[in-house]
């Protein structure tokens, strides 16, 4: 089965940001940061097709897997190049999970269609939420928020040779 990603757009620019009055709470430490940026993400088609394969349900080609970023910065703050590739990695962190739950879905199986959404909803929670939460977070702790330009240069590093693999399974040595 063949299930694609696509990024909308790959590259953020400030025109990608809703700039908001207020200094942002990053709710992953509670801290005050001058952007965030995460990722949405759809499937379609939706509902996706299935099918059965051993007389079991499973998913039905083609699936694609959409990123968007949904990204806020402050407008008391200078929009500087080292801000936006800071958030520029949050925002690639959406790819490089969804790239991981692609290779994991054509592997779903379900007695029932119902029991494979679920499967599929638990995956989407665990690759999206889960994981991608953990990363984001030692990210920002290990950058001080994009605040440590050596940890921020190491990150980005790993992000780069992450997202110019699309094999890759590993930002670091951490899994995807």
């Amino acid at each position: 089965m063949a299930v694609t990603v696509q990024t909308n757009p790959v590259t953020l620019t400030w025109a990608s940001f809703l700039v908001v009055p207020n200094q942002i709470v990053d709710p992953a430490d509670n801290t005050l940061v001058d952007a965030y940026t995460t990722f949405n993400f759809a499937i379609t088609p939706d509902p996706p097709n299935s099918q059965t394969i051993g007389g079991k349900f499973a998913f039905a080609d083609p699936m694609t897997i959409t990123i968007t970023p949904n990204a806020r910065v402050w407008s008391g703050i200078a929009q500087t190049a080292a801000l936006l590739s800071h958030e520029q990695w949050h925002y690639d962190m959406g790819t490089v999970t969804a790239r991981a739950l692609a290779k994991q879905i054509p592997t779903l199986r379900g007695n029932t269609f119902a029991e494979l959404i679920a499967a599929l909803r638990a995956d989407l929670a665990f690759h999206f939420s889960t994981r991608a939460g953990l990363l984001q977070k030692r990210y920002d702790i290990d950058t001080r928020h994009g605040t440590n330009a050596h940890y921020q240069r190491v990150w980005k590093d790993r992000m780069t040779a992450c997202i110019s693999n699309a094999s890759s399974d590993q930002i670091g040595g951490y899994y995807l």
